[in-house]
């Protein structure tokens, strides 16, 4: 089953103008300038989150009238462009963005998941091993789990298993991880260590449909009958 990435939104932005008004003119000085561009940026990304994709724009297309290198202002307009389904747009501006700023991980991320969901894993998969490589990216960790799953998706899954390795070293509770890891361990006819990351899946998130599925499999395989007959009659309830 194909598995989406995650893909982040700058939510911070909504703190940093939760009294901002639109700004003016800009101002003449650079730090006056850059101010007004953050300003347009911050101001679309609030929208963003709403989900009012044309004031949105309308900010974003604002900031880069007056600063047409900004980052993040680029990185806006590709993520507007994205949920509207003009993927050519999307691909220009998040080029764009990347281009203006090689360390942007936040954008790189994005631009991936933009990637992956046009089944264009290899460079998906491309963008992702710079993200990750960026160790001072704060979600370095979605970054390895979003690695792991587009392995997947090009069938490396001794790569896609190191990749979740390395998720589950920055977070130990990562539900995804270890339901990743244990459908990896599956595949990989490891039907122990499947169920091991099955169990350690199950204590920090609730029993799905794809787990139960997974877990009657594995007891079958691993002979639990009682464990079997639970999950069986658990997925029956859970699909009522």
């Amino acid at each position: 089953m194909k598995q989406v990435l995650s893909g982040i939104i700058f939510s911070v932005y909504l703190l940093l103008v939760a009294c901002a008004s639109q700004p003016d003119i800009p101002a003449r000085s650079k730090a006056e300038i850059q101010k007004s561009v953050d300003s347009y940026t911050q101001l679309g990304f609030a929208y963003l989150e709403r989900q009012n994709l044309e004031r949105a724009k309308r900010s974003f297309v604002k900031a880069l009238t007056i600063n047409d290198d900004a980052p993040n202002a680029l990185h806006g307009m590709a993520l507007i462009y994205q949920q509207e389904g003009e993927n050519q747009l999307a691909e220009r501006y998040f080029r764009q963005a990347l281009a203006q700023d090689k360390q942007f991980s936040v954008a790189r991320n994005n631009f991936a998941a933009f990637l992956y969901a046009n089944a264009r894993y290899d460079e998906a998969c491309q963008q992702l091993r710079q993200t990750v490589s960026d160790t001072l990216y704060l979600n370095r960790q979605l970054a390895f789990e979003n690695l792991g799953l587009c392995e997947q998706q090009r069938g490396r899954l001794e790569q896609a298993d190191s990749a979740f390795q390395r998720a589950l070293q920055l977070n130990k509770q990562s539900a995804r991880t270890l339901l990743e890891l244990a459908h990896i361990k599956q595949l990989q006819n490891k039907p122990l260590d499947s169920w091991d990351y099955l169990q350690r899946h199950w204590k920090v998130a609730k029993a799905t449909e794809r787990s139960l599925r997974l877990g009657i499999h594995l007891a079958q395989i691993l002979g639990k009958r009682a464990d079997g007959n639970r999950m069986a009659a658990e997925l029956t309830r859970l699909k009522q």
